[in-house]
């Protein structure tokens, strides 16, 4: 996450109540340097991207772990 293009939040950091019981990690980096370089390279990874269009066919089969069930 980058904040108003001077404070980059990264790692891996689950933002839900049970946080707080969890071992999360969470960086801030206060540098405007590795915030642009982060949005920019989201932005890289954003232009490279294309839209996922859901199909019905995408699962390959049942699990074969029946507790598992299928797709």
């Amino acid at each position: 996450m980058v904040i108003d293009g001077a404070v980059t939040l990264t790692g891996s950091m689950n933002w839900t109540r049970g946080a707080a019981a969890n071992s999360e990690n969470l960086n801030l980096v206060s540098s405007p340097a590795v915030a642009v370089a982060y949005a920019a390279y989201w932005h890289n990874r954003l232009t490279a991207s294309v839209r996922f269009e859901r199909r019905e066919d995408w699962c390959r089969g049942p699990s074969p772990d029946a507790r598992l069930g299928g797709c």
